[in-house]
């Protein structure tokens, strides 16, 4: 048997680059192994910093939490940007990728929630927190009326808004499907 590339996290023997978290610390896989983030190459925080002062918002809002530190700054976009560990690269020759979606404890209170950190987006469409969580639910074993339930909505409008995601990810038509957009997603 032979592992493809698919099969293997960006970095490990491609050109890519991967930022994930571990225990708050952000650390990288790149060139066939795991380093941690201060050991980053200039090239790539050029990259960094390229991106930053592209988004005015971005760059006030990290000012915001690290006015000090343009290192913190640096970290930090890349712990909420891009801190969850999956199988597209971050920075693919020298090209700073979208972002990716990871859960964070401080999502619902954070100042600065959809600015530094993105929610995920699929065919084009950027998927909302309830989607997100709709999802979630639609990938266990839970029964319709449970999900319903959990979500906080009458069965018949659960339907509705089952319905409207399913939808949105290009007229999904089944649990299954939803897993399989969820896992893609880094969201199960």
């Amino acid at each position: 048997m032979t592992l493809t590339n698919s099969k293997l996290y960006p970095g490990m023997n491609d050109s890519g680059l991967e930022f994930f978290t571990v225990e708050s610390e952000v650390k990288i896989i790149q060139n066939g192994k795991i380093s941690a983030f201060t050991e980053l190459s200039f090239a790539i925080i050029q990259v960094l910093k390229e991106a930053i002062s592209k988004d005015k918002e971005l760059k006030m809002a990290l000012l915001d939490w690290h006015p000090n530190s343009e290192y913190n700054r640096l970290e930090q976009f890349a712990k909420c940007r891009f801190g969850g560990l999956d199988f597209t690269p971050d920075i693919k020759n020298n090209k700073l990728q979208k972002g990716e979606y990871k859960e964070c404890p401080l999502r619902a209170t954070c100042p600065n929630n959809g600015i530094v950190c993105k929610l995920p987006s699929f065919n084009g469409i950027e998927l909302e927190l309830n989607d997100i969580k709709l999802m979630k639910l639609l990938s266990t074993d839970l029964t319709n009326e449970n999900i319903a339930e959990q979500m906080g909505v009458p069965f018949g409008s659960y339907h509705k808004i089952k319905k409207a995601l399913y939808q949105k990810l290009g007229n999904v038509q089944t649990k299954q499907e939803i897993a399989i957009i969820a896992t893609r997603l880094n969201l199960i």
